[in-house]
């Protein structure tokens, strides 16, 4: 099927309910604006994540399957890191040493700076995605599943890997794949027995459900799945590089950025009165993005003078790897850093419940990423 047949196909089958429900999960999150401009909030496996990250394409190019999902998850709970306080040191944290969040930050914005400003034909990222499905449970607002509400709760995690390549001329090239390596866990024996007793339904996860084969979907348009975005700003693919890259120049270029969101952006977006907490939620995408060397350092030291920004301490996230986790006051998120390499390890949200609607969190963790030469390869891990 030609990708303009199922974008048609989605749009066709999108139920009006699932939209909407979609629309008031979307609006908590960060990058709220794109995805909803993107690609249709319905459209997405609790949206993926980063549409243009991996999450979205994988359930566009799922098609009917997709759109069963997104309505299943909006349902049963959004993708959860599990239960508990917001951003904070968390799980694993280390409290036997303080870290000064500026002599941090600076020290990450040196390191930036001394990488090798490397260039491809593709730029190659695999992205591993954790999701929570939550039991149901009723309350005002909140719909009713159709068929038996679920009794259980688990915990899946699967990968996908992503090329956005450069063509001959002004084309572009771009590849999904996935789900792959799909993990599921249930938090007691008792879940597990519930899920069984259900008939060991298949899960959600990111771009299908765990009964789902790998799928690769090629395609040529359709920049703004992959394209990052800095409040409801999107930045063209091959505008990336060209993004400013000293710290004066970065920090001109995001102010005017967030004076035209704080009048109003895109799809009713409006950005905070902190410039820093506009600057921070935004600084995930363009670290995972082949921005310069100089942009990602200039960013480094944009976040180290703002007072909103804070470390919180070291951590190890769900795949062991340590890190350094930055929390920004007034936002949901957390970010974790390699302290060696100043590369970005995590992103997670978690943010309160509202009313009629459920508390939820995102948890990502960045496997891989870089140049390679042509699509369909990876970096040397």
């Amino acid at each position: 099927m030609k990708q303009d047949e199922l974008d048609d196909l989605i749009v066709a089958l999108k139920p009006a309910a699932v939209a909407e429900l979609a629309d008031d999960a979307y609006a908590r999150r960060p990058d709220a604006a794109r995805v909803r401009a993107s690609a249709g909030a319905s459209t997405v496996n609790r949206g993926v994540v980063p549409a243009r990250r991996p999450v979205r394409r994988l359930a566009i190019a799922a098609g009917v399957t997709a759109v069963a999902a997104a309505a299943a998850a909006l349902v049963v709970g959004l993708p959860s890191d599990g239960p508990g306080p917001g951003p904070g040191p968390g799980p694993g944290a280390r409290h036997d040493e303080t870290i000064d969040t500026r002599a941090f930050l600076l020290a990450s914005a040196k390191t930036a700076a001394e990488q090798p400003a490397a260039r491809g034909a593709c730029w190659y990222k695999r992205t591993r995605m954790w999701q929570d499905i939550m039991p149901f449970k009723p309350g005002p607002g909140v719909p009713t599943p159709l068929g038996k509400p679920q009794r259980f709760q688990a915990r899946t995690a699967s990968s996908a890997e992503d090329w956005a390549c450069t063509g001959g001329g002004t084309g572009m090239r771009f590849r999904s794949h996935g789900p792959l390596d799909i993990k599921v866990t249930f938090p007691t024996k008792k879940d597990e027995a519930a899920w069984k007793a259900a008939g060991s339904p298949p899960l959600d996860v990111n771009g299908g459900t765990t009964a789902s084969k790998p799928l690769t979907v090629t395609y040529g348009k359709r920049s703004h799945l992959v394209n990052p975005t800095i409040g409801s700003h999107e930045i063209e693919w091959k505008t990336i590089a060209k993004l400013p890259a000293t710290e004066s120049a970065l920090e001109s270029h995001l102010r005017k950025l967030w004076r035209q969101d704080r009048r109003g952006g895109a799809n009713g977006y409006t950005a905070p009165a902190d410039f820093g907490q506009y600057v921070f939620v935004s600084a995930w995408d363009l670290f995972m993005a082949p921005t310069t060397p100089g942009t990602r350092a200039a960013l480094y030291r944009i976040l180290a003078r703002t007072p909103s920004v804070r470390v919180t301490g070291q951590v190890k996230d769900r795949l062991g790897r340590p890190g350094v986790a930055i929390t920004a006051q007034g936002t949901s998120v957390r970010l974790v850093v390699d302290r060696t390499s100043a590369q970005l390890l995590d992103f997670e949200d978690q943010y309160a419940a509202l009313p009629g609607k459920p508390a939820g969190s995102e948890y990502l963790a960045f496997e891989s990423q870089g140049w390679v030469n042509k699509i369909g390869a990876a970096p040397a891990r």
